[in-house]
């Protein structure tokens, strides 16, 4: 209930008017900035030429209109996983950091982990900002409990600095309810994150940026310049071109819009967050009538759920009773007046329950084990005396495998498991699921809980190879040969500082790697728990060279017309079941990419796969993912990433 000395009151008509605006303005902005998405420059725009031909569905909201209800069917005491369980449910989105995450989460890795494991491009990006709005609409004035239900959300798919920047932005549109003076709301929504966390030097930078050059392409150039990045998805990119449009337009919307759009980067996600908070903010009043018009009176929505073709004014109505419920029984800060009667859930009555932390890397590796601790939670009032017992998939175990327990009311006790592999020399598959069982000694009764450990890439690599000389510029040595022996420094060849390579040189037996695997050129095992592999898992050596790196894989089924995913930062080969499949000559910038021309055909008998790295650069990046069709019907969140392979170990 609201203590009434410190209690904020809004009216119930006010309070709806506002979420109406800012899903209005969260809509406007997704639209009039999708077909700028990734425009990494300064956009020539106005007002007049802003609003598009077609109007596009966006994730930005669509995955918000998937937690109303989420909340709504599953109460206000929600955990990350009942939100990843309703994202696998009923949100069909899997590109980029969202088909991280549910690969993760179809191998048993929990949240948080979920959201960084595996996932070094994609951690720090706009996924989980752009579905903030949600927690702050249900908690006006209490930016805390905003940023504990954004937290709990973008710990699915993301790592710190997006987590923050979607707890500041919930708290931010929290606090709009009750002020609506943008300097004010946004240090306010700065108390809800940690006092070093670069959000805040965000802010500080963008407000004086603003202040001293408030021309909008010279904002845009000086933080583009400290700012910038190619990933044109980066959270803190996109948090900055948010603020500055704040700052910049005022209380004219389309001016914010048309500054987020010209300043590029993740241009629908950038004016889809000002508009929702330009919206809460300043309310229905100062949004454009016009584009109003012209957008229509319903969602725009691509995920097949119930409120797909639900009115905004409807939505905006189920969203405040989700308010007002909360109001109370958890928002003990604010006071709604003349709110219809809602029914007020309680929290489940406490119970056991276990959860998973990962105190090393979720792997499951060929030959070592990994630690692994299920906390076990007794919040009754009554102790638990019961037997733990972990089941571990096929040529895996688990200990301890069973454990009498005795956890004390209100106590959490740990059990560490060591796991690993019984059979070291047997395929290690992607998807290594443990199941732990928890018994009452008292009732017999038990809960199980679920997880899991990605299982190690397994590669055999070669190399490193190079020439000492380009031999593409000279037939011979210019500075070893019949007439000439001396350091390279002498004729102004500054070699002593290069190597230098050549793709289609064979610097092995080609042909032979691609039937078997060859000891005399004294390869080395490189299992890696990451789909990435860098430089510094090469052994030491620093420099240009070529590598040749061999994987096995076996898939469970067969399996058509599987797409590859490629990133890699220089020249390469790749062949598959000794063909040559696909090569490139360029230097690049490593990202995950998803070429889904390059296809394959997996079955259940090994295969071989070779990558050649021509490395031309002191470090380089390369990563492979196998794709496959995700959810045709487009209703489940199911993983573009296939989880069905497994590695052969290499023996040497």
């Amino acid at each position: 209930m609201c203590n009434e000395l410190n209690c904020k009151v809004i009216a119930y008509k006010l309070y709806y008017r506002k979420i109406l605006a800012g899903w209005i303005g969260k809509s406007l902005g997704g639209i009039v900035g999708a077909p700028y998405e990734n425009h990494k420059q300064f956009n020539a725009v106005t007002p007049e030429t802003l609003w598009p031909q077609v109007l596009y569905p966006n994730d930005d909201l669509d995955i918000q209109v998937v937690w109303l209800e989420a909340l709504q069917e599953r109460g206000l005491y929600l955990t990350s996983d009942d939100l990843a369980e309703i994202w696998q449910d009923r949100c069909f989105y899997t590109c980029c950091e969202y088909g991280i995450f549910l690969h993760n989460y179809q191998r048993g890795i929990h949240p948080p982990v979920s959201g960084t494991w595996n996932n070094p491009f994609f951690n720090a990006s706009e996924g989980c900002p752009i579905r903030s709005e949600i927690w702050g609409m249900i908690c006006p004035g209490n930016a805390p409990l905003a940023a504990e239900y954004a937290a709990l959300d973008g710990c699915l798919d993301h790592g710190q600095v997006s987590i923050e920047i979607e707890q500041f932005l919930a708290a931010a549109a929290a606090e709009a309810f009750f002020c609506d003076d943008l300097n004010t709301v946004l240090d306010l929504a700065c108390q809800v994150i940690p006092a070093d966390s670069q959000v805040i030097e965000v802010l500080k930078f963008t407000r004086e940026i603003t202040r001293c050059y408030p021309n909008v392409y010279d904002s845009w150039r000086l933080l583009i310049r400290r700012y910038g990045n190619r990933d044109a998805s980066k959270a803190v990119t996109n948090l900055a071109i948010v603020i500055m449009a704040m700052f910049l337009g005022g209380k004219d919307f389309k001016k914010v819009m048309t500054i987020c759009v010209q300043s590029g980067w993740d241009a629908d996600c950038s004016a889809a967050t000002a508009g929702a908070l330009f919206g809460i903010l300043y309310g229905t009043s100062n949004l454009p009538q016009d584009w109003q018009a012209r957008m229509g009176k319903t969602l725009i929505c691509a995920v097949e759920i119930k409120h797909k073709q639900t009115a905004l004014t409807e939505f905006s109505e189920e969203t405040a009773l989700l308010g007002v419920e909360m109001a109370q029984c958890r928002n003990s800060r604010i006071k709604i007046l003349d709110a219809p009667t809602v029914k007020v859930r309680p929290a489940a009555a406490p119970q056991i329950s276990m959860r998973v932390d990962y105190l090393e890397k979720p792997v499951l590796w060929s030959d070592k084990s990994t630690k692994v601790q299920l906390k076990i939670n007794n919040p009754t009032a009554t102790d638990f005396k019961g037997r733990l017992i972990v089941h571990a998939p096929q040529n895996a175990f688990g200990e301890v495998t069973s454990q009498e327990l005795h956890v004390l009311a209100g106590t959490e006790q740990n059990v560490e498991l060591l796991c690993g592999r019984t059979d070291k020399v047997a395929a290690v598959p992607d998807k290594n699921l443990f199941t732990a069982v928890l018994t009452d000694t008292a009732a017999q009764k038990g809960i199980e809980y679920i997880f899991g450990l990605g299982g190690a890439r397994q590669w055999l690599v070669y190399g490193p190879y190079w020439d000492m000389w380009d031999k593409d510029k000279y037939a011979v040595c210019p500075y070893q040969n019949d007439e000439l022996k001396c350091n390279p420094a002498n004729i102004g060849v500054p070699d002593f500082f290069n190597q230098h390579l050549r793709l289609d040189y064979p610097y092995l037996d080609e042909e032979l790697l691609l039937r078997k695997d060859i000891p005399s050129e004294l390869p080395f095992r490189l299992e890696t728990g990451e789909d990435l592999i860098t430089s510094d898992d090469m052994g030491g050596f620093f420099g240009a060279a070529c590598y040749y790196l061999v994987r096995t894989v076996r898939s469970y089924d067969e399996l058509k017309d599987i797409a590859l995913g490629v990133g890699r930062s220089c020249p390469y080969k790749m062949w598959f079941d000794g063909r040559l499949i696909d090569r490139s000559d360029s230097v690049t910038c490593w990202a995950p990419e998803f070429d889904f021309n390059l296809k394959v055909n997996l079955n259940t008998r090994p295969q071989r796969l070779i990558i050649k790295l021509a490395a031309q650069a002191d470090r380089f990046a390369f990563s492979l993912n196998f794709c496959g069709d995700a959810d045709p019907t487009r209703k489940r969140g199911v993983s573009l990433f296939i989880d069905n392979l497994e590695d052969l170990p290499k023996q040497l």
